[in-house]
This record gives structure tokens, sequence and C-alpha cells, in this order.
């Protein structure tokens, strides 16, 4: 006598079916994480966007959920007290390409003359679980830390430099809950490794600093001194950093002076003197004048006359995001988690190179030669 069974797949999908229905019984209002934006929809929307899908593909059936304030709505997640959000004819799906959120735009904000919170709404401020706190910028990085809650949070696109204005905060010198930290700036030995991929055996680089730009330095210093035993098959020669402080704009030609003719390359760190406009332009007719390469961290500066640049893009910071709020569920408190950027794209100016004699590859085989590994 034979028993006939249900096929396998069958009965799985049967398992995936009622798990699904029994979600959001067990957790009506749990989210996933929640996003809170420093800045408008234009800065941080694609990088919310993606991180949304990214989190919606992990969970296939039940597509998770994020939701999305912006900082001045960051007292709601403090409990049934927060004014109802005011939500719009199409229930707050926003512009931000798919990003369901009443607050792209301010929406989220109180409604002085909103009228008594809706049993839902109730609800959801009886049972809200914001899940990981995500932090896009520096300004809602510092508003979330110093918030009071146990939350795993995570402090996305910080410049190195506003990170390290960040770690004299109680809350990250004594964390009592799980922090993750995801950069936005490529590491050093990245730099160094998009320099010699442009410039096979050329290993001398300027840079002109700012005094806050110090903890650069020190990073870039590192890892100059341990690339040839970590790049074996790029030849062993040290690099030879030559630096000079810019305090201003006045002494900015001085060091410009005192660096260019000890150099190959001059390298732009994503410091006071690399994001401000005219100290950029300054150093980037400075180096044509000399007929030398500049290397940055922004698409921008390549754009107004940089040879190359290692960017990261939003799709890949979205994912590495989402692996780290991953891991912070289930991370006790400790130390930040801090990530760079792990997947950086290489971005040249053709015409800046032509100038400099340069013949380049694709912009796609610099990125691989970038990330290759000895």
């Amino acid at each position: 006598m034979f028993r006939l069974s249900a096929p396998p797949l069958l009965l799985l999908l049967r398992r995936l079916a009622v798990l699904w229905l029994a979600a959001p019984l067990a957790a009506p209002w749990a989210a996933d994480m929640t996003l809170i934006l420093d800045d408008t929809a234009q800065q941080y929307g694609e990088f919310a966007a993606q991180l949304r899908s990214v989190n919606a593909a992990s969970h296939r059936l039940t597509q998770g959920k994020v939701d999305i304030l912006p900082l001045d709505s960051l007292r709601q997640l403090d409990g049934p007290q927060a004014a109802a959000p005011r939500a719009s004819p199409d229930d707050g799906d926003s512009v931000l390409a798919g990003v369901r959120t009443r607050s792209a735009r301010g929406s989220m904000l109180p409604d002085p003359g909103a009228s008594a919170p809706t049993p839902s709404t109730a609800a959801r401020a009886e049972g809200n679980d914001p899940g990981v706190l995500v932090a896009v910028g520096p300004r809602a990085a510092r508003a979330v830390v110093q918030r009071a809650g146990n939350e795993p949070v995570l402090l996305a696109l910080l410049g190195r430099l506003e990170y390290e204005e960040l770690r004299a905060l109680p809350a990250l010198r004594r964390p009592e809950r799980a922090i993750g930290v995801l950069l936005r700036d490529p590491a050093a030995a990245e730099q160094l490794s998009l320099i010699d991929a442009v410039l096979p055996g050329k290993r001398r680089v300027g840079v002109v600093t700012a005094p806050q730009a110090e903890p650069l330095m020190r990073e870039l210093a590192s890892a100059a001194l341990t690339w040839p035993a970590q790049h074996p098959s790029r030849g062993g020669r040290p690099w030879a950093i030559a630096a000079a402080d810019a305090p201003d704009s006045n002494a900015l030609t001085g060091a410009l002076q005192a660096v260019v003719p000890a150099s190959d390359a001059l390298l732009v760190l994503p410091d006071p003197v690399g994001s401000t406009s005219a100290a950029a332009l300054a150093l980037l007719q400075s180096a044509a004048t000399a007929n030398l390469p500049v290397f940055a961290t922004s698409e921008a500066m390549v754009r107004a006359g940089a040879l190359a640049a290692l960017v990261p893009g939003n799709a890949q910071l979205a994912e590495q995001a989402h692996a780290l709020t991953v891991r912070l569920k289930q991370a006790p408190p400790g130390p930040p988690v801090v990530e760079a950027p792990r997947r950086l794209t290489v971005r040249t100016n053709p015409h800046v190179a032509k100038r400099l004699g340069l013949a380049l590859p694709p912009d796609d085989v610099l990125t691989a030669a970038v990330a290759r590994r000895d």
C-alpha cells in the first residue's frame, strides 16, 4: 500500500505562505529599518531608494519594510505622544523612486490641525518598532547617536572627517547598543592602488591639506608604508608622500609650490581643501601648469579637471549598508563597526588624459585593476 503525499515543493510553498500570513500578526508595525534623512530627498533619495530595493529583494515574499523620516520627525519614534502623521491621498508613496515614505518632503511633520489619531495610528504608536535606525548624513548621525534608545544604529554616508568629529560623543565612546558606520570616502590604500593603475611605477604623491585632515594623513602614511608588502606583484618600491598644510587660502600658493616639484601626481583628500571650490580649482590650475595629473575622490572633481577618481555608487553603498544592518541586529553593544566603501568605480577625464599624453584603458578595466588583490 502506497501513501500519497504532496510534492516537497508544494509543502514548502504552503509553509512559506503560513509564515508570510502570520508575520504581520506577530509584529504588525515592525520595520526592518527606519531611515532618518538629514537633508533633502534630492541628495539622499537615490541611496534610500536603493536600500529599500535591496531590503525588499532580501525578503522576497514579504518585501520587507523600510520607513523614511526627515530629521525633524525623529521624535515620532519616541512613543504614543508623537503627533499623528499627515497622510497624503496615495497614503504617502513619495517621489523617492518607489521608497515608501510619508516624509520625503516634510509631510511627516506634525499637522497643527490634525484630529485625534486613528485606531491604526494608535496601534502603531503602541507597538512601534523602528528596527535598525539608519542615519543618513552627518546631522542625522549626531541626532540619532545622541537619542536615547537601544535600537541598533547605522550611521551611513559619513565622510571620514565627519566621523572623526562624532567620535568624541559619549554615545560612541561608551555605546549601549550596536553601532555601525558606513563611510562614503574610499580608503587611502584604494587611492594608492588607483594611482598605481593609472601611473605604473610612479611613487611620488603630493598632498596639500587643511589642519583638520591629520586623521586622513595618518591613514595615507600607514597605507603608503604597508602597500608594497600587500601588493608584491606591483613592485616593491615604497611610496613617497610630499605634504604641506594650507590652513587658509593665503597659504595655498606656498603649499603648492613646495609640493609640486616633489610629486609625480597630486592627491586631493576629502578635507576642507578638496571640498572648497576655490581651493580645489587653484590646485587643479597649479597641477595643469606643472603638467601633473590630479587624483580625487569625487566625480565632480574629475569633471572640473582631475584625471581620475574612485567613487562609490549608491547601489553598491546600499548593498553594503543592508549587510551591515543584518549584522547589527544580532551584534552586542561595543565599539562601532566602521567600514569604507568596498565596491568602487573609477571615473576618468579623457580630455585631461589627452592633454597629459596618457593613453588610459577604459574605466571598467581600471576599476578591475584597482580591485585586484595580490
